[in-house]
């Protein structure tokens, strides 16, 4: 027995790769034909131009004749050799329909033993209802929309046999340029013509243009629509039809000399068939191709006699040459480019990050975020600026920078304008020319600002926050400053004084204080509005940056978030209330030393004046020996007289009012600064910054642990559109990776 090398001849052996090579292509059509341009050859034509005789004669198929069974979607036919005869018909679904769509779709298959035209036209009949398009008989859906005239689903039919040879040709629906009443409108004219575009423009494409004899080639638009998409028109072909319809003689010489290469600009050139008309439906293929070539026989069609580009037989061995030549071009292009789109549907599946279909991968999904919003809280509270280029780009953000600076106010502030008069004249440095400051919003170098409370930025915090700002103005025009606090005093002393001698009552020093004080409030309601606004404008700049997912983003917010971080506001707006109501409405009280210093010292300084009133300077004689000369030595110099005769010169009532004025001066200046810190700490530091409650830490691991799988789901499920990306990622990398396997010879 000889070897198969022995036995098999050059011809034969090339017929078997070129056997193997369309096969290959065959099943990468299947896997990936709607992703890459894969070598094919299509058939366009306007409707009725004989499309369907032309694919009849390259497929031996015969077609259903009832133009509605055919015509409304891609129809790909392949013809395989193989022992016994049969036909396998299934759908292709489109790249973009849903996953149960395309469930349904694929469950589509039929087998068909006898061939008879009445099976093929019941098997396309169940097709246009799988594939959900309207017919003679069913015009509406189950829920009463209108179905479409066209699908872009694809028909997929295999035909094989004995006697067939390997072979696979696409039809796309005939254009058309009318409406039909109930049938098609102008969005189906405009569906077509998209979708015969898009077949003809991929360079590996062979565009077999139909168009009937009787009409000249030069006038068809159908060679304009193949000129846009192939402009050196070096693999688009011409196939005249309908040539009996020919009659004038001027016509049929145009046809000829088409065919002849004397006109036309196709480097492929044009061929001519001649169809079965309607009177022909009951001949078999044979007799119709018997027909062709008697009729190619006859004058004038008999000129054609040798140049191999009449009749349908010369047609089908030069398309399936051309497609084996366009196939062998193109396989090692054809690799890379499968594997690059391979690549990038792998790099785009991982960005998408893990599944999140159950609640584990929900929970691990949302603690990465709350871990990286954690992160930033961190990095802005310690000031460490360079761990993320939010900080670089957002001066705004850089969290306790912002605060630091509107402590530093908030102090300046209250020093400068929390009491209602000035104190008597004897002012310590600090407090000498006190002029009226408005706590300023922060200012910053780069483009970004914090929100201004009052610029309506956050309407959730609107609830929250006082309108100190306006009743800080308000109380600050009502009390300008001016005024002598000793008159105030006075009045106080006036209408409280009982029968106390030299003494007053502790009482008036909580009156005096109060009344004193009494713009603390506004100043302090000021500032943690804007340290509310400053941590609020943080918390919602990291939640966008760490979670760029918007509806996951907004479900978390508005669900879980806001409420929390309203809750904490509040507790911070309260404890400043708390610490106010302490403060001021409370009995003086301090074990601070810093108030009998001063008060020791306002003492002396009362003292020191009235020295200064009755001192006299003591004049040195500082003579040379030739005139005589004085200096005036520095200090103040009492004589036994003053001393004995040094006295005040006062009322006990002003006495004590001058007492009651160096007590209130003492204990505000130990409150002020008392409050200012407390406020600094308890409030900011605490209720807002670092506290276990604080609103920076309301969103953390602990929390994602506590939902449970309803809250899960409702807020980091994949909404549909992200699951059917990533479905469909997945069966287009499953594809891929197959069709690679075939490129590579073990697939």
């Amino acid at each position: 027995m000889r070897s198969i090398d022995e036995s098999t001849t050059l011809e034969e052996k090339s017929s078997l790769g070129n056997l193997s090579i369309l096969t290959k292509v065959d099943k990468l059509r299947e896997l990936i034909g709607t992703r890459i341009a894969l070598p094919q050859l299509v058939v366009v034509g306007d409707q009725s131009s004989g499309k369907s005789s032309v694919l009849e004669g390259l497929t031996h198929f015969g077609f259903p004749r009832d133009a509605e069974l055919c015509t409304r979607y891609v129809t790909q036919i392949t013809c395989r050799r193989e022992k016994e005869e049969s036909i396998h018909v299934s759908i292709i679904p489109h790249d973009e329909a849903s996953t149960s769509d395309q469930a349904r779709i694929k469950k589509f298959h039929h087998t068909l033993k006898a061939i008879t035209p009445e099976s093929l036209a019941q098997l396309f009949t169940e097709a246009n209802e799988a594939m959900g398009i309207k017919s003679s008989t069913k015009s509406t859906s189950t829920d009463g929309s209108s179905l479409p005239a066209f699908s872009e689903h694809i028909l997929k039919i295999e035909k094989l046999g004995p006697e067939e040879d390997h072979f696979t040709v696409i039809d796309v629906p005939g254009i058309f340029r009318k409406e039909t009443e109930g049938v098609t409108t102008e969005a189906d004219i405009e569906l077509v013509m998209n979708m015969v575009k898009n077949y003809m423009k991929d360079p590996r494409t062979i565009i077999l243009a139909i168009m009937p004899s009787n009409v000249d080639p030069a006038t068809q638009e159908i060679l304009k629509l193949a000129k846009r998409a192939d402009p050196s028109m070096a693999r688009t072909m011409a196939v005249l039809t309908k040539p009996d319809l020919a009659i004038e003689s001027t016509m049929q010489q145009i046809a000829i000399d088409h065919v002849t290469g004397k006109r036309g600009d196709l480097l492929l050139g044009y061929y001519i068939v001649k169809n079965r008309g309607p009177d022909d439906a009951h001949k078999t293929l044979r007799q119709g191709q018997a027909d062709e070539k008697r009729f190619f026989s006859q004058t004038p069609w008999s000129s054609l006699r040798g140049t191999e580009r009449s009749g349908v037989e010369a047609l089908r061995k030069r398309v399936r040459e051309l497609l084996v030549e366009l196939i062998k071009k193109e396989f090692p292009k054809l690799k890379a480019d499968v594997a690059k789109e391979l690549s990038a549907l792998r790099s785009e599946l991982n960005k998408m990050g893990q599944s999140r279909g159950h609640q584990h991968t929900q929970r691990a999904y949302l603690n990465k975020i709350s871990e990286a919003f954690q992160a930033l809280v961190r990095d802005a509270l310690n000031a460490y600026y360079t761990g993320n280029k939010m900080f670089e780009e957002r001066h705004d953000l850089r969290l306790i920078t912002r605060i630091v600076e509107a402590n530093e106010s908030y102090s300046d502030a209250m020093l400068k304008n929390g009491h209602t008069w000035p104190f008597a004249s004897d002012l310590t440095p600090e407090e000498k020319g006190n002029e009226k400051v408005r706590i300023p919003a922060v200012s910053l170098a780069r483009t970004h600002v914090v929100p201004n409370p009052d610029d309506g930025t956050y309407p959730e915090l609107e609830e929250i926050l006082n309108d100190s700002q306006d009743s800080l103005d308000g109380i600050m025009e009502e009390v300008s400053g001016e005024g002598d606090i000793m008159n105030y005093i006075a009045g106080v002393y006036k209408d409280s004084r009982g029968q106390d001698l030299g003494t007053f009552g502790g009482a008036l020093v909580s009156t005096m204080f109060k009344e004193q004080s009494k713009k603390w409030k506004y100043i302090t309601l000021d500032y943690v509005n804007r340290t509310i606004w400053i941590v609020h404008h943080f918390i919602v700049e990291a939640i966008k940056e760490t979670c760029p997912d918007k509806r996951v983003r907004e479900e978390l917010w508005n669900g879980h978030l806001l409420d929390e971080l309203q809750d904490a506001y509040r507790k911070a707006v309260d404890h400043v209330m708390f610490l106010l109501e302490i403060e001021r409405d409370g009995s003086p009280l301090t074990l601070n030393h810093y108030f009998n210093d001063t008060l020791q010292k306002a003492q002396s300084g009362r003292l020191v004046d009235a020295l200064r009133q009755l001192g006299t300077e003591k004049l040195l004689n500082i003579s040379d020996g030739t005139k005589p000369g004085y200096h005036s030595e520095k200090g103040i110099f009492l004589n036994d007289v003053q001393m004995n005769n040094l006295s005040f010169n006062m009322a006990n009532s002003e006495h004590v009012q001058e007492y009651m004025h160096d007590i209130l001066k003492s204990y505000y200046k130990v409150s002020r600064k008392r409050f200012v810190d407390v406020v600094c700490q308890q409030v900011v530091n605490h209720y807002l910054l670092q506290g276990k409650c604080s609103p920076l830490k309301i969103f953390n691991t602990e929390m994602v642990l506590d939902l449970t799988e309803e809250q899960l789901d409702m807020i980091a499920a994949e909404d549909t559109p992200v699951k059917r990306r990533r479905e469909k990622l997945g069966r287009d990398i499953t594809n891929f990776q197959e069709a690679l396997k075939v490129l590579k010879g073990s697939g």
